[in-house]
Formats: C-alpha cells, structure tokens, sequence
C-alpha cells in the first residue's frame, strides 16, 4: 500500500522518489519515513531517513538535490533482533510512517518497537553506572575552577541527559530525537532544564540537574 502525504515538504518530496524506486523492487517488503521528516519538523537542509524491510542488512547514503538520504536495509529478522539487543533503536519506529507494507511485517516491527518502548525499564546496572558516573562529575565540579567546570559540564551533558531519561525509565534515544522529544519526559529536574543545561550558566545546572538526578537513581 502506498501512502498519501498530501502537501509534501522538500523532504517529503524526495523521499515519495526514493519510495517510487524502492517499491519497485519484489524483494522490497515494507518502507518506512522516520526521523524530522516523519516528525513534521524537518529543517530545510535535513536529511531523509528511510527503513527499507527486505533481503539484506545494510546502509546506503547518497545525495538528492542536496539533501543526503540515509537508508537502513533489514530483514525482519534483523530488525527484530535490533530491537531487542538495542533499546535506542525504538526510537527509529515510534514517530514514523509506513509508506509501503506488503505483508503487515513492518506493522509488526512497529508495533514491537511501542510494545519495547512502554514497558522498558532500566537495568539496574545501567542505573548504577550513572549514579557513580555522575558522583565523580559533582566531585570535580566543587573543587575545579571556572573553566574546567564548563569543560566538565560540556563533555559530561550526554551523561546527563542518559541520566534524566534513565530516571523517567525510557532508553535514551539518539542525539536528534533527544532533542526533539525532551518535553515528553514526566520527571524533570526543573523548569527549562533543558535549556539551562546548554546556557551560559551550564556550571550551575549541571551541579543542580546531578543533585536532582542522583537520589533518583539510588531508588
């Protein structure tokens, strides 16, 4: 079945290409758009992210009229396994859309990765492993001077933000999809965490988010 997506942005445009192509392939058993084009929020310049379901595993990019196009080739088996080996990858299937599915097997795919996303919980080990990463981070933020604090509040914010995910007990997703579903999190440090966490004043967030973040983790 092919999909109807109406009013197309520059993305949408080209992947509707990309799908014209890819379907016309008998091995081609489901396409799905995912990433900010899925999303709606796509920037003029984003790239078209695509999962092709078929008879092999693996990754192409090229170029259509300046925007790149990245394609992940699975086979459902593959796509499965993924899934359940890494928690992150859901993320690729919760805001995406199929645009082809011959056989419901991306339907299946799809509704695995919602199934894996609400009853996720963090490993007690991975809970763990923040709450001492995150200990030796406050440390040397009280004793270090200005500068290397805002080195350490830069190079340790993924830490953070896996550590405010970990707390809401959601795999942490990738870096543009982190950005984009932040506000979807139920426990939060503060008001514009987020936001602070990549100001000027990071020192002082990066110290209050950690206190906020580390008894959580310890339950």
């Amino acid at each position: 079945m092919m999909s109807n997506f109406g009013n197309s942005t520059k993305q949408r445009d080209i992947f509707n290409r990309e799908l014209e192509k890819l379907t016309g392939d008998k091995t081609v058993s489901g396409v799905l758009l995912t990433g900010s084009a899925a999303c709606g929020c796509a920037s003029e310049n984003s790239d078209v992210d695509v999962i092709v379901l078929c008879d092999k595993h693996c990754f192409e990019t090229h170029f259509t009229d300046g925007i790149l196009v990245e394609t992940s080739f699975l086979t459902y088996e593959y796509a499965a396994e993924k899934l359940n080996a890494e928690p992150m990858d859901v993320y690729h299937y919760l805001d995406a859309e199929i645009a082809f599915d011959r056989d419901g097997r991306l339907s299946e795919i799809m509704a695995l990765a919602k199934q894996k996303y609400e009853n996720y919980c963090i490993p007690q080990k991975v809970r763990d492993g923040l709450y001492h990463w995150l200990m030796t981070v406050k440390i040397k933020l009280e004793t270090a001077d200005l500068l290397k604090k805002r080195y350490l509040a830069h190079v340790n914010a993924w830490k953070i933000l896996e550590a405010v995910w970990a707390v809401n007990d959601k795999p942490m997703p990738p870096a543009g999809t982190a950005y984009r579903k932040r506000g979807e999190l139920q426990t939060v440090p503060c008001k514009n965490w987020f936001e602070k966490l990549f100001s000027e004043d990071c020192c002082d967030a990066a110290a209050e988010i950690i206190d906020f973040l580390l008894p959580l983790l310890k339950r």
